[in-house]
């Protein structure tokens, strides 16, 4: 009996850079042999076992019984120059924006791979290294339109802004309707179909995820009269589950050329990095097989569909690797400091007294309801919103520490004639601050506020010497918007991943930065702050690693450790 082991590059239906084709007479003995091999799936069709590469090892050892094995490793791929050539001296000269280094870098990428990530560090220039490379392939006659995809809706303003700004192309927002006072509205599905089966003479079309959920905008999208041949997600992380309507329908968006871009592709898991890495038409497994081949499950018959850790994340950084680009700020630019401080608070005598009554509570509750994650993340928030700001949970008045120190910390740098940015995750605590420090006219963004007050108000904090403080959720401000005009930033509480918390820190601290930023994070002691703050630089670990190669020495206990105990 002889048996035919291939390299397959790309794999067929597996996960990462190559996989093994095998092939044989077949042989019950073999074939119950091969099923044991980790990741290895039966293609009926085509009558041959695929097996991941990280499975060659286990493969061969459960063949010691085969006297013949061909093993024929794939040649390397040979070294191309791309689709596009490489710009010009001329063409990076023509451009409306001043390009650095490594946004011309970013360029030529994207010239030379047609569907790839661009996954540089936030504050990095994402959106100028992705509008010039549209630009440059439209000026070429690559390209007739660029649709540019807002995982985050509020950032459909900005976009525009910013291509009105950097480009010599124009652009409109699909679905956008500017009112008689001039505030802007969107509408409604059915008429932004209606426009997309019109002929729209703008080169940038801009839209936000949500329209996706809409199988008619798909399908106005691809066979519409516009031939949209370049597709750039923004934010694409926020595009992860593949299980959603709109996660779904964003795998049914084809096109010539695609770009998904992030400064934190990676959010909590590997399973984040499944999407963009199909959609860009890098990877091209099953969702069950990339789990089988990335996620460690449980044993029992109660856990075996249950993650408990990870694995083969070396394989899965070459995969990201080998089609996305990433530099951080420090990479591309001699960048001036950034402070991240966190200061540990005693609570006041009231304070504590309330935290401790809402913590007996949700103890007391916790063992009366069945602990599923909404139940979980329920009393979790009201744990975290007790530190922050009694008076979201109680009618009675009860003293915030945070708040009682972030107006110390806020009066201190107005007198300095400084601006400060303040986050949380909560905007009661927002108002709460708004209201005491009305004298100063504060710029709130939460998720009460439209878009085109979001976008004016950012507009005057960065313009405006006298606009000295902008109070923002993280939910509605911590994505691609430059509140660099502050060097300041006081976060009331965190997120629950480093990523979210990166993206909030890097709204001041950007590209084109003259001076340090100064960041504080605001904690009470012996609360659920600590808690949170141990996940957050868990996560922190893992994203550490497959995005930038650095690998804490217990990732994977502290994952499982974290995983057993929520």
């Amino acid at each position: 009996m002889s048996i035919t082991i291939s390299e397959l590059r790309p794999p067929y239906k597996l996960s990462g850079l190559s996989s093994f084709k095998v092939t044989f007479g077949y042989d019950p003995t073999i074939v119950e042999a091969i099923k044991t091999v980790p990741g290895a799936i039966w293609h009926a069709n085509t009558k041959f076992w695929e097996c991941p590469a990280s499975s060659l090892s286990e493969l061969l050892d459960t063949l010691t019984m085969v006297s013949d094995i061909d093993l024929c490793l794939a040649p390397d791929a040979p070294v191309t120059s791309g689709i596009s050539e490489p710009l010009t001296e001329q063409e990076v000269s023509s451009f409306k924006a001043q390009l650095f280094q490594h946004q011309v870098e970013a360029i030529n990428y994207g010239l030379a791979k047609p569907k790839w990530l661009l996954t540089h560090g936030m504050g990095c220039g994402k959106t100028v290294s992705a509008m010039s490379l549209a630009e440059v392939l439209h000026k070429r006659g690559k390209i007739s339109h660029c649709l540019i995809v807002c995982a985050v809706a509020s950032l459909r303003q900005n976009w525009k802004k910013e291509i009105q700004k950097y480009s010599n192309e124009t652009c409109m927002v699909l679905g956008e309707h500017i009112t008689r006072n001039g505030t802007i509205t969107y509408t409604t599905v059915k008429e932004r179909v209606a426009q997309l089966m019109s002929p729209i003479d703008e080169f940038f079309i801009i839209t936000n995820i949500e329209s996706l959920r809409d199988d008619s905008v798909i399908k106005a999208i691809s066979s519409g009269p516009n031939n949209i041949d370049m597709i750039v997600v923004d934010e694409i992380h926020r595009t992860n589950n593949k299980q959603s309507q709109q996660g779904n329908n964003l795998l049914k968006l084809k096109s010539q050329y695609k770009v998904g871009m992030s400064g934190t592709l990676l959010v909590n898991k590997p399973l984040d990095l499944y999407l963009p890495l199909v959609w860009t038409d890098n990877d091209h497994s099953t969702l069950t097989n990339f789990k089988n081949q990335y996620c460690k499950f449980g044993t029992s018959a109660f856990t075996k569909y249950q993650i408990v850790g990870f694995k083969n994340l070396d394989l899965l950084k070459d995969e990201l690797d080998s089609c996305s680009l990433r530099r951080t700020l420090n990479d591309v630019v001699d960048m001036p400091m950034r402070n991240v401080e966190t200061e540990l608070l005693e609570m006041n005598a009231d304070h504590a007294k309330f935290y401790e009554s809402i913590k007996a509570g949700v103890k007391d509750e916790a063992l009366k309801v069945n602990l599923n994650s909404s139940n979980l993340l329920a009393l979790m928030t009201r744990l975290r919103q007790a530190t922050v700001d009694p008076g979201i949970l109680t009618s009675e008045l009860v003293s915030s520490t945070k708040i009682d120190r972030c107006l110390e910390l806020i009066n201190d740098l107005v007198e300095q004639h400084e601006k400060v940015v303040v986050f949380s995750n909560f905007k009661q605590p927002l108002e709460n601050l708004a209201t005491k420090l009305s004298e100063f006219h504060p710029l709130v963004c939460t998720g009460d506020y439209s878009d085109y007050e979001v976008s004016q108000n950012v507009d005057k904090f960065q313009s405006d010497p006298d606009a000295l403080i902008m109070l923002c959720t993280h939910a509605r401000m911590g994505t691609g918007f430059s509140l660099n005009a502050a060097a300041y930033a006081i976060m009331l509480d965190t997120p629950y991943t480093y990523s979210s918390l990166d993206q909030s820190i890097c709204r001041i601290y950007r590209l084109n930065n003259t001076r340090p930023c100064y960041v504080k994070i605001l904690a009470c002691k012996n609360t659920v702050d600590e808690r949170v703050a141990e996940i957050v630089e868990t996560k922190r670990d893992l994203g550490d690693f497959v995005m930038d190669g650095v690998m804490s020495s217990n990732l994977q206990a502290e994952l499982l450790n974290i995983i057993n105990t929520l």
